[in-house]
């Protein structure tokens, strides 16, 4: 019972905190320089809208509470309800992956492409040609190992030259998962990570590996938690910015004013800030990701009552009927896979 509460006071704390810092906060910034400069009286004119909703407040309310500032936090709140459930609808877009967003960001995405083409892309075919002879491997009983040695000398030849260049991963090595966007590269490197490295898919494991890091690390968890506020905080203010960069060139080609052209140039300033910050608290987000992955699996496969995997090409095929069993529903695919024994805890305790 005491579980239970612990976990619906630490739900609502997150979700009290995700509103107030990545829906409210975010909201309050556009809707006040909309208020108090794009549609005030000195920049609009005749075209001013006085904004409030709260005319019978003629004193400041508490002594502090103008009508105009009720309606600017009033307003607020009620945009940033609309703005938390879009979050998934907002992260797409910053990614590029929206409809018909790959072609309006063509020249970007080609430039990713060209780049992953010279990087990635042989790393990827080298990786594909050493799978298939794995699933060959698999199927027959045979191993090729002179084939699997050159293979595997191609890779770490490949490896080292890209390192050279570029020691941190920028692309993914799925070409169907390269975005028009940094952001959106970002996301995929940490989504696949998992599955390159152990035949795991993120989407469908990640909630298992979250129930073990919330009993093993929950420290680890929330660093994780911590890091996806501030990716949503700084991308909705990077998507404030952009719209209100859109509104200064608007408003100042139809106004004929100087003062919009500079308003959308400092947020053009801020919404280049806030994106490339997104971007890194990604890259941040997913080396915490990633170590839950790496040093906790092996308890989700203890959870599902299996033996620990010889190698990791092992685990590759583990992982993967798992998640098909997952998936699908069919039992066969667990039922292939090995159950763990006493002599597995055994084993385990002597390695502790």
């Amino acid at each position: 019972m005491d579980d239970l509460t612990d976990f619906v006071e630490g739900l609502i704390n997150q979700l009290g905190r995700s509103f107030f810092f990545a829906g409210f906060l975010p909201i309050i910034v556009g809707v006040a320089i909309n208020q108090y400069i794009i549609f005030a009286p000195p920049y609009a004119g005749d075209e001013a809208v006085i904004w409030n909703f709260f005319p019978m407040v003629t004193s400041p309310w508490l002594g502090l509470f103008s009508g105009e500032l009720l309606t600017t936090i009033v307003l607020s709140l009620g945009l940033a309800l609309v703005l938390i459930p879009l979050n998934l609808f907002v992260i797409k877009l910053f990614e590029g992956q929206m409809p018909s967003m790959k072609a309006i960001l063509f020249p970007f995405f080609l430039r990713h492409k060209q780049h992953y083409n010279q990087h990635y892309g042989p790393i990827a075919a080298r990786r594909a040609e050493r799978l298939a002879l794995l699933q060959e491997a698999e199927e027959t009983g045979e191993q090729n190992f002179d084939a699997r040695f050159a293979l595997e000398e191609g890779l770490n030849s490949l490896h080292t030259q890209k390192e050279k260049k570029e020691p941190v991963q920028a692309l993914p090595y799925s070409r169907d998962r390269l975005a028009p966007t940094l952001y959106g590269n970002a996301w995929a490197v940490m989504e696949e990570y998992p599955l390159t490295r152990y035949g795991m898919d993120s989407v469908v494991f990640w909630p298992y590996i979250r129930m073990i890091l919330s009993k093993e690390n929950p420290a680890l968890l929330t660093q994780i938690d911590n890091l996806k506020l501030l990716i949503d905080v700084v991308t909705h203010l990077a998507m404030v910015m952009g719209i209100l960069v859109l509104e200064g060139l608007i408003f100042g080609v139809l106004r004929l004013q100087a003062g919009m052209f500079v308003m959308a140039l400092i947020c053009l300033v801020f919404f280049l800030g806030f994106y490339h910050a997104g971007v890194n608290y990604i890259r941040l987000m997913g080396i915490s990701v990633a170590q839950g992955f790496d040093l906790y699996r092996l308890d989700l496969l203890k959870a599902f009552g299996l033996s620990r995997p010889v190698d990791l090409d092992d685990e590759y095929w583990v992982w993967s009927r798992l998640s098909a069993f997952i998936r699908r529903g069919e039992p066969f695919y667990f039922d292939m896979l090995s159950r763990a024994t006493d002599d597995d805890e055994e084993d385990k305790d002597e390695i502790s």
